[in-house]
């Protein structure tokens, strides 16, 4: 009997929850966003609750359904009273909005500035603004992540914290350092990678080869000489 009498008890207790989640009184008007004290959702919330937008602190892109096209780091959302805006993988947005409490999210219309950027970087701009005008709703969680998503479905995932770079990934600024010290006389070269905060390295000189060390390193360049003249440049 005391066993039967507490499930009561529990399932009672479940079912005024849900009553108070879904009570379309505790949504807030047009153009507000959840109240601030609304409690995160538990990390395990797979669908739109709602939540803590943080109003004025940046949430930053760590995750799409975009897989087919390269998302540039530094994209993020940001909402205000009022409105919401970010950067995009090229130009900065700003929309009005609408958020309820239950989990609804409505964006639009969005503008944007007119900056033009390479052809990968404008195609997962206009992907990803043409996914936030289609978002019906959010969840927040505890870790500092924000779920957006549409239909039911996550699409687009930020967190409070900014991607971190992957510390050995090759730079764009060291391949064209190790592109450009080819033809120069070894001094030069040597110059050149020291002047940029790299680290320069001879592996071979007129045919003789030196022993090197096995570790990586993101930012050495190992150059191949002859005759005074860098014919190779790797880097690693």
């Amino acid at each position: 009997m005391k066993r039967t009498a507490l499930l009561l008890v529990l399932a009672a207790g479940m079912l005024a929850a849900c009553a108070q989640s879904n009570d379309p009184a505790a949504s807030p008007g047009s153009g507000s966003p959840a109240p601030a004290g609304d409690q995160a959702a538990s990390s395990d919330m797979v669908k739109p609750v709602g939540g803590d937008l943080r109003i004025g602190q940046p949430w930053y892109l760590v995750g799409s359904s975009l897989s087919s096209l390269r998302i540039p780091e530094g994209v993020t959302i940001t909402f205000e009273a009022d409105t919401v805006g970010g950067q995009a993988p090229v130009n900065s947005w700003s929309a009005g909005y609408t958020a309820k409490a239950d989990g609804g999210l409505e964006i639009g219309p969005i503008a944007s500035t007119l900056m033009a950027g390479p052809d990968e970087a404008m195609r997962a701009e206009a992907a990803y603004l043409a996914l936030l005008d289609e978002v019906d709703g959010y969840t927040t969680v505890e870790a500092g992540e924000l779920y957006l998503f549409q239909d039911q479905a996550n699409v687009l995932v930020y967190s409070v914290n900014p991607p971190v770079e992957d510390p050995m990934a090759i730079g764009e600024q060291t391949e064209a350092l190790a592109a450009e010290v080819v033809g120069m006389t070894e001094a030069k070269a040597q110059a050149a990678v020291e002047a940029a905060d790299h680290i320069f390295r001879v592996g071979a000189r007129d045919g003789e080869q030196f022993a090197l060390t096995e570790d990586y390193v993101v930012t050495r360049i190992t150059v191949i000489v002859e005759d005074d003249k860098v014919t190779e440049a790797t880097i690693g």
